[in-house]
């Protein structure tokens, strides 16, 4: 599908409106195919992408950044992490990972729970965290309660700062609980970790990108209320991760690239020109390339050749041709020019039209089949010879 083919004229041997009709053909499929070109572009630059979840196994998960806000003075009175230690739990204190504040701003108290470095939920180790609150005022109806949990990945907590993008913004909001006093929770978590595409230019190429990873959790908080009777004013956490050795991993992946639109390109290409093959008939034989026909002095490299190697042979309506009067030729010349242009079109077509090696080794092996017949035929008649005299 070739427009230059087109510009060239129609062939002889067809009707002149078959011109226009494949000219005009070869518009729609061009427009067709620019339109969708358009379409690709704009997908790519819309920058679409895709999440794709795996799994991967750690030996253990950290327990989350626990921001608790509320009116009342409340504060957390005991801390403790539930350790396996011979089969037994034993409780180890944590109340040196608690931070409690008033601001000013807000008018509100502040309770802050941020584990250790080196504290992990594990089977083999750490099984669960307690959280003990004690509210410390008399909690009136002119005054009503509120009080509120925010709880971060312990990697990337976002209490205190300012979402950048819409992935924080998510992450900011996600995990927020409004709490009440005479209750025991039960805070449920997961680990996921977010890879975020780094922008750049290169990303719309198809070049591997650059990821930011953006860890974060997901949890759900079930109350009930505490049987304690003196539980006034009191609240219980219970911390326990859903998975102690598995973490969620969420990859940005690009769905659109410039480089895959050309393949998309390619495929649409093939596609209108089997359609237009599918009218009109294939394309006329072009046996060169671009580097034969105009890069780098190999087109004057391949015309010398060609025309020391193959000479040139004129068709029998050529001016030139007709110029040898070859009627007035003797029978011998005659056959020595058509036996010429026989032997230069059979090179050429052996060079650039048709694979003979196939051809000649299908020739090879109907030849050795039949000297293989002929000496089994004359080792036979040998054979009855040989019997023949013995009788005699």
């Amino acid at each position: 599908m070739k427009l230059t083919s087109l510009l060239s004229g129609r062939r002889r041997s067809e009707p002149k409106h078959l011109l226009r009709i494949k000219l005009f053909t070869m518009i729609m499929l061009i427009a067709c195919l620019t339109g969708y070109l358009a379409v690709l572009i704009i997908d790519v630059n819309q920058g679409a992408s895709i999440i794709v979840t795996s799994y991967v196994n750690v030996d253990g998960v950290r327990p989350p950044n626990l921001h608790f806000s509320g009116v009342y003075n409340a504060s957390i009175t005991g801390c403790a992490e539930a350790h396996m230690v011979n089969k037994e739990f034993v409780p180890v204190d944590c109340l040196g990972d608690m931070k409690q504040s008033y601001d000013e701003k807000s008018k509100k108290f502040l309770v802050d729970y941020q584990p250790s470095k080196d504290v992990f939920f594990s089977k083999n180790s750490l099984y669960y965290i307690v959280l003990f609150f004690v509210v410390h005022e008399e909690i009136t109806l002119e005054k009503p309660w509120e009080m509120f949990l925010a709880a971060y990945d312990s990697e990337r907590d976002l209490y205190y700062q300012n979402p950048s993008d819409d992935v924080d913004d998510m992450i900011f909001a996600m995990n927020t609980y409004s709490i009440v006093p005479n209750q025991g929770y039960k805070f449920a978590y997961s680990n996921i970790i977010r890879e975020a595409i780094v922008p750049s230019w290169m990303d719309d190429f198809g070049v591997p990108p650059t990821y930011e990873q953006k860890p974060y959790i997901t949890s759900n908080l079930v109350g009930g209320q505490l049987q304690n009777k003196n539980s006034d004013g009191m609240l219980q956490f219970t911390i326990q991760p859903k998975y102690i050795n598995t973490i969620q991993l969420n990859r940005e992946v690009r769905t659109r690239t410039y480089l895959g639109s050309l393949g998309l390109i390619g495929g649409a290409w093939g596609l209108a020109a089997a359609i237009y093959t599918f009218l009109f008939g294939a394309k006329t034989l072009q046996p060169w390339g671009v580097v034969q026909s105009y890069c780098c002095g190999f087109s004057r490299l391949t015309q010398n050749k060609l025309k020391d190697s193959l000479p040139i042979v004129p068709f029998s309506d050529d001016p030139n041709t007709k110029g040898h009067q070859i009627n007035s030729l003797s029978l011998a010349e005659q056959n020595n020019l058509l036996l010429s242009r026989l032997n230069n079109l059979e090179s050429f077509l052996q060079e650039y039209v048709v694979d003979v090696k196939y051809l000649d080794r299908i020739r090879d092996n109907m030849n050795t089949a039949n000297n293989t017949g002929d000496n089994q035929n004359t080792n036979s008649e040998s054979s009855t010879l040989g019997t023949i005299s013995s009788h005699q």
